[in-house]
């Protein structure tokens, strides 16, 4: 089975794979589509020239490196952003199990303008993830949207419901893992995985930032009705 993880940036997204990482029963792939999103948007990101070199630029070689990886392991765990599968042909993973994950746009801005300040929409996914998440009704694999915060008031306990929903068996060594750099990591984690390098488990969720100055509150209130459309479909643990 693949289990086909997407989320805007800054969404515990990484805690997730390094979680799914533990389990002997799972590959992982830390972004597969980033190298083809960064060739064909010319956007210039922090790490851009390794990961252009480590991931396919085209999106039909993005999909074989999945499908390869997929043949290797019992399941296959993908961390994609939504943003970075606009143009690819989800038909591939029709059987897939899909979980979206969503966090307060305020949250995420505040934590990506850190890294990149000139955050935009577009950076953000939930405009693409809203289009992605209907589409996904004529799939045939189970389907669920997660708020990650809820997911964080118990990680056992909502990280079993979640396994439960998608098929698969919990397994207690998802809850732990070392600290430091995991070869798993995707080429750009110098520049985004400082903090998540410091953990060796979910944290509790962090507070509501401080309102944000004026041209990212104004990003945020664009954000939050693609917020509130996903959030009214989240599960329930």
């Amino acid at each position: 089975m693949i289990v086909h993880a997407v989320s805007g940036p800054r969404n515990i997204s990484t805690a997730l794979m390094y979680s799914f990482n533990q389990r002997p029963d799972f590959g992982v792939i830390d972004e597969p589509f980033y190298g083809a999103y960064l060739a064909s948007s010319q956007l210039d990101h922090p790490g851009k020239a390794q990961t252009l070199a480590n991931r396919p630029a085209s999106y039909q070689g993005c999909i074989k490196s999945i499908l390869q990886a997929a043949s290797l392991h019992q399941h296959l765990y993908l961390k994609n952003m939504a943003h970075h599968m606009v143009d690819v042909d989800w038909g591939f993973l029709d059987g897939a199990a899909h979980v979206f994950w969503i966090r307060h746009p305020r949250k995420v801005i505040a934590s990506f303008a850190k890294v990149i300040a000139t955050v935009k929409l577009s950076d953000l996914g939930l405009q693409e993830q809203v289009q992605q998440w209907d589409a996904l009704k004529g799939y045939s694999g189970p389907k669920i949207l997660v708020d990650s915060d809820a997911m964080l008031t118990n990680p056992r306990r909502n990280l079993e419901a979640i396994c439960r929903a998608i098929g698969i068996d919990f397994d207690e060594k998802m809850l732990q893992w070392p600290a430091g750099h995991k070869p798993c990591d995707g080429p750009w984690w110098p520049h985004w995985y400082d903090n998540a390098h410091k953990r060796t488990g979910f944290g509790e969720a962090r507070s509501m930032p401080d309102p944000m100055p004026d041209h990212l509150h104004e990003l945020e209130q664009s954000a939050m009705p693609y917020y509130h459309a996903l959030n009214a479909q989240t599960f329930k643990f």
